[in-house]
């Protein structure tokens, strides 16, 4: 059998591929600028704003003509979250046979039903790398910055909440 070889370059990247082969969710899709990342619900939205003197006095010093509007496709931090992980562990194991996990030598391995396990720092990220694992997927992983990413969101909701840091 061949194994189709995926790169996770970025939380968002491993959120993506659980929502599209675990979850079978629907993304969410905006428009955005590469200056000032602002968010619009339509292409034709964000262009108009780029010419919109208004608009442009956000971030003065840009060179409006040569922002890029690209189409995002957002997915939930399912990775990150520690609600939406339950629901990777609920469809994944319905699919693939019930969840193991272990902590050994300060990472985190999750395996679904016999497939082989995967492992990370988090035990959010192992149950979502083992659940693509389980289907098929061979997963080169940038370990550092999808560590980073999921340790940064979970500082911003625990800011939000008021809550101490995990």
């Amino acid at each position: 059998m061949d194994l189709e070889s995926i790169r996770i370059a970025s939380a968002a990247d491993l959120d993506a591929f659980i929502g599209q082969h675990i979850i079978g969710a629907e993304p969410e899709v905006f428009w955005e600028d590469s200056h000032g990342h602002f968010q619009f619900d339509t292409e034709e939205e964000a262009r108009l704003a780029l010419k919109d003197p208004y608009y442009q006095r956000f971030l003065p010093d840009v060179d409006w003509a040569k922002t890029i509007v690209r189409k995002v496709l957002a997915y939930r931090p399912y990775c990150a979250d520690p609600p939406l992980i339950w629901s990777v562990v609920e469809k994944a194991s319905a699919m693939h046979g019930s969840l193991m996990i272990w902590r050994e030598g300060g990472r985190w391995h999750a395996a679904f039903g016999f497939h082989p396990p995967a492992d990370a720092r988090t035990a959010a990220v192992a149950i979502c790398l083992a659940a693509l694992r389980a289907c098929g997927l061979v997963l080169d992983v940038n370990h550092d910055r999808v560590d980073a990413q999921v340790s940064q969101y979970l500082a911003q909701m625990s800011q939000a909440l008021g809550t101490p840091a995990p």
